[in-house]
């Protein structure tokens, strides 16, 4: 929408409501015929703003048009933040307002415009953090900073959180001992005491504690991203093993992980069957003998370097970063892969997989993927993709985009009810190897933001 137009819209709608005042301020008995169910706007120093159902319509699309015109805004904030904000803002300028001002309008939008860039300006550094899995071992393993995030040891963390004094010596020596086996006793302090328990159920048992640290975002919109960027962090390490879905069984967010025991009565006719089980959902995931963590965190360094940068765009309030057009990309990537690893269901992890390659190749299709596993794996189109010969990479990708999306996507799919274990094996490891080679490219071209460039040797 042109500046002009929503400038007009916005005049149009204020004007709206400014009648809807004065029809209610003349109404004898509020809120009277069509004027809906009432409410009440915080107006600050002027008290609470009687409003009705009319007016709550148009606040709602003041917002809309309000959020349709600012980039930014809709990075930082949710729809019903927002409009929150809106509807808050409005309160003052409406509740002190002379109706009958010819210029009423032009000063009730300005007095809205000065108060949302107030609130915004508020917006300051947050850090969220939840217990989750990762490595069995713990004790040698040192911090894991990807970007915005971090996964620490609990006990590192908790000393962390006491050298930044935001946990008192006291409360973090009772979480300690807690975590020990012993038992508290009741604070005098009821706020310490909720805050204690706030700390030993969002940690629970987990090991290790993933935080995520944000800046000028609201505190809904940033605990958002904040957990959308934990869990592609967790994807990325999961990225140094062959088959990163195995591993991300056992590296879970304490508000996703749920141990799961599957168990399914089976009855055959004249046969006595017993229920059997298998587990999912991993408590932890892989043992490290001492010091072989450090060895493979060094290695790692350049890729967790790559994924932080893309994940610092995940989190950032404006988007105004230096390469924003691969960066997008590269987050749309990791973000289908850590669903595709995580997804339940064979052929919709497929699709998912697959939705990672067509996303490096810009949506471009089979040619382009083949483009882009020949630039950044290596492979040329008629080279075998396994050891022992079988699939060429242009006839994986052809049966990958074929039948595992594409078909899939539109219904046509004559396969779904035949066994897709193998062809989730082959999206994994091509989509895998496809995000390596893009993150170890972006990584080491720091210039340039055309992401035609993942496809290019």
């Amino acid at each position: 929408m042109a500046k002009g137009e929503a400038l007009a819209g916005l005049k149009d709608i204020i004007g709206s409501i400014l009648a809807e005042l004065k029809a209610i301020q003349a109404a004898q008995d509020f809120p009277g015929p069509n004027h809906g169910f009432p409410g009440l706007i915080d107006a600050g120093e002027h008290g609470s703003l009687l409003v009705n159902e009319n007016i709550e319509r148009s606040i709602t699309e003041l917002s809309t048009l309000l959020l349709e015109n600012d980039t930014a805004a809709t990075r930082q904030f949710s729809n019903a933040e927002w409009r929150a904000l809106v509807r808050k803002s409005l309160g003052p300028p409406l509740a002190s307002i002379d109706l009958d001002d010819p210029l009423a309008v032009d000063i009730v939008r300005k007095e809205l415009r000065r108060a949302l860039d107030q609130a915004r300006s508020k917006n300051g550094n947050q850090e969220y953090a939840v217990g989750c899995t990762l490595f069995e071992s713990k004790d040698d393993i040192d911090p894991i900073r990807v970007g915005p995030v971090v996964i620490e040891a609990r006990h590192q963390w908790l000393d962390r959180m006491v050298a930044e004094q935001k946990i008192g010596k006291v409360m973090a020596k009772r979480i300690r001992r807690k975590w020990a086996g012993g038992k508290l006793a009741k604070r005098k302090n009821a706020v310490d005491q909720i805050r204690e328990k706030d700390v030993l159920a969002i940690v629970g048992a987990c090991p290790f504690v993933c935080s995520v640290k944000t800046r000028g975002l609201p505190p809904e919109s940033g605990k958002h991203k904040a957990i959308i960027a934990a869990r592609m962090a967790l994807a990325v390490v999961a990225l140094a093993w062959d088959k990163p879905s195995s591993a991300l069984d056992g590296f879970r967010l304490l508000i996703d992980r749920n141990l799961r025991q599957l168990r399914i009565l089976t009855f055959e006719p004249g046969k006595i069957t017993l229920a059997g089980s298998k587990l999912s959902h991993l408590p932890s995931g892989y043992t490290f003998k001492p010091g072989e963590w450090q060895v493979q965190a060094k290695r790692l360094a350049p890729l967790f370097a790559a994924a932080g940068e893309v994940l610092d765009f995940v989190t950032h309030a404006t988007g105004q970063v230096s390469r924003p057009a691969l960066n997008n990309v590269l987050m749309q990537a990791l973000l289908w892969f850590h669903e595709a690893c995580r997804e339940a269901v064979d052929a919709m992890a497929v699709v998912k997989f697959v939705a990672v390659l067509d996303g490096l190749a810009c949506g471009n299709g089979e040619s382009e993927i083949r483009a882009l596993l020949t630039a950044r794996v290596g492979w040329s189109e008629n080279d075998s993709i396994y050891k022992n010969g079988g699939l060429t990479m242009k006839q994986a990708v052809a049966r990958l985009y074929g039948e595992g999306r594409s078909r899939t996507v539109h219904g046509t799919s004559e396969r779904l009810s035949q066994d897709w274990s193998e062809m989730r094996g082959l999206a994994e490891a091509l989509s895998r190897l496809a995000l390596l080679g893009c993150l170890n490219w972006f990584e080491k071209n720091a210039s340039g933001d055309d992401p035609a460039q993942l496809r290019v040797r």
